[in-house]
């Protein structure tokens, strides 16, 4: 897991008027390891929707600056990597991400369907969490559409519908002919 420099961009937001909190005691970094702490500044929360409701994040400011400006497009560098089935079929199966996302260090609520903040205690501001590069609306069903048409539908099954296809898991073609900007 490698991090990202403290300059990388994120598109800061109004303040929501939330009072956020401190590092718990001995709370560290899930991806380096390091200690996360008020002397370091190193601390953030993220909100999630649509309860609203913020929560300590268990990766580094730094952490979470690298994935919001890779984590789309190591997304589709990894669909067009991508060399078994199962890993094509998971990746293909939740659509191109538009917002931060990791079960382990961001987890949401239950009814909560995704990050949308991040506070950080460095200097005191919110960010949106919607990732650089994604794609929305029509855009987003584009590219997933054509990613789904990399994957065939179970053997004997003609009626299947482009989201079955999506879940069986199935290639239809080599991935280095699939063409994302």
């Amino acid at each position: 897991c490698a991090t990202m420099s403290a300059d990388t961009p994120l598109a800061q937001l109004e303040h929501s008027g939330h009072v956020h909190g401190k590092p718990e005691e001995g709370m560290e970094c899930l991806c380096t390891m390091e200690d996360i702490t008020e002397e370091d500044s190193n601390y953030c929360e993220y909100q999630t929707m649509p309860s609203g409701s913020w929560r300590p994040c268990r990766y580094s400011v730094s952490v979470v600056r690298r994935l919001i400006s890779t984590q789309f497009s190591e997304y589709v560098s990894g669909v067009r990597k991508a060399d078994c089935e199962a890993d094509l079929k998971r990746r293909i199966g939740s659509g191109p991400p538009i917002w931060l996302a990791d079960k382990h260090a961001l987890p949401l609520p239950e009814d909560d369907t995704h990050v949308c903040r991040i506070w950080t205690a460095v200097d005191g501001q919110e960010y949106s969490a919607k990732l650089h590069g994604c794609v929305e609306g029509a855009e987003r069903q584009a590219l997933w559409d054509e990613l789904k048409s990399f994957l065939i539908p179970k053997e004997g099954d003609t009626d299947s519908t482009a989201e079955d296809d999506a879940t069986s898991g199935r290639m239809t073609a080599p991935l280095d002919d699939l063409k994302i900007s």
